[in-house]
């Protein structure tokens, strides 16, 4: 008769155990290194979470034993890297990842200067460079004709701000934006497509 050895299995702590210890460091780390906001620091913490599991699950399989130490520092090396439980693309501004990996950043428009030409990239990437270089001579040379008020106007309608965001914003009814809007559109038209000598024009 044969007899079969019994192997050792090694004792599994349950991952709550470990979660429980590894938690702070998870925080610590997403609120005084990653220096995340309030609005990030859950989604972060979540995914810290979900690649421990993961972590966790693969060494059980693999009838290993687990140890909380570990598993936090290769945690933190996997997020910081940028990869994801479920995966992530590297060149997506949006990614908490490429922010980190400081590859981009997102910021608000309203921090560019219209008249600067900081807005460039906003422009027709289709459109030759001749094209571009006009249009940016003529919208500074038209931009410029305009009056103190009307410039900050037109520097929030083309922010894409709603009429009555702007309404509210200089005190006057939405209806009189729609018509500066309306004659704004009129004088840039009329600008870059003079009429001719002799013809009519219409009040």
């Amino acid at each position: 008769m044969t007899t079969i050895a019994n192997t050792s299995v090694p004792s599994v702590v349950s991952f709550e155990v470990l979660l429980a210890k590894m938690e702070p460091h998870f925080r610590f780390f997403a609120k005084r290194v990653l220096k995340l906001r309030a609005d990030n620091l859950d989604d972060a913490l979540q995914e810290m979470r979900a690649i421990a599991f993961d972590i966790y699950r693969r060494l059980v399989q693999q009838g290993k034993e687990v140890f909380y130490t570990p598993i936090k520092n290769f945690t933190i090396r996997r997020y910081k890297s940028g990869r994801r439980f479920v995966g992530t693309s590297t060149t997506d501004v949006l990614s908490d990842c490429t922010r980190i990996l400081e590859r981009c950043d997102i910021c608000s428009l309203n921090q560019f200067d219209l008249n600067d030409g900081d807005l460039w990239f906003l422009f027709d990437q289709k459109s030759n460079v001749a094209d571009a270089v006009q249009f940016k001579m003529d919208y500074q040379d038209w931009y410029c004709r305009q009056s103190p008020r009307d410039q900050q106007i037109i520097d929030d309608l083309m922010m894409n701000e709603t009429t009555g965001y702007v309404a509210k914003k200089y005190k006057v009814s939405p209806a009189l934006i729609s018509q500066y809007r309306k004659r704004y559109a009129e004088s840039w038209k009329k600008f870059i497509d003079p009429p001719e000598a002799g013809m009519l024009v219409p009040a």
